[in-house]
């Protein structure tokens, strides 16, 4: 299966989060501290109930927010995955896996 999704997301604070951002689903998070990539999520639930992890904890980070269509839900963990080797973040995720059944495209 082929799945085109686009990078570019909207870049917010974590205040925010818990605010305006707080029902979203399906979401790919970014975390940036001083313009690098240091850590890459998803929120396949509501985003109100998301903790950051323990690494970013007391660190001033941005968010950037990429949005999933919700057809392409259930390949969530895939698309954050790939997501994750084309920004090469600081630290990994190991919670990102996915099989080679599925293609992902990023623009």
């Amino acid at each position: 299966m082929l799945i085109k999704i686009r990078l570019k997301g909207q870049e917010v604070y974590p205040s925010q989060i818990r605010g305006k951002l707080a029902f979203e689903k399906n979401v790919i998070l970014l975390f940036r501290v001083q313009g690098r990539i240091v850590y890459v999520d998803y929120g396949a639930e509501n985003l109100g109930g998301y903790e950051p992890p323990l690494i970013l904890q007391g660190k001033v980070y941005t968010l950037e927010v990429v949005r999933v269509p919700p057809e392409y839900s259930t390949y969530i963990r895939c698309i954050a995955g790939e997501v994750e080797r084309r920004v090469n973040p600081l630290f990994r995720n190991k919670k990102l896996a996915c099989n080679n059944e599925l293609t992902v495209v990023l623009e």
